[in-house]
């Protein structure tokens, strides 16, 4: 098949057209990402103490 400036356009179509649809499905992967992680401090109310360490002064 003879190089032509049609072919290559065409090519760097499909290649576009490859490169978005891999993005678009890398987003919808990634956005429920976050809401599968558990809230470490769901059960927490108020605020969080902690005891001082000796030497810490």
């Amino acid at each position: 098949m003879p190089d032509t400036k049609n072919g290559r356009e065409r090519k760097g179509l499909n290649k576009e057209a490859q490169l978005e649809h891999h993005l678009a499905e890398r987003e919808v992967d990634t956005m429920g990402a976050e809401d599968d992680e558990p809230d470490l401090y769901e059960d927490v109310e108020g605020e969080l103490l902690v005891e001082p360490v000796e030497g810490d002064d």
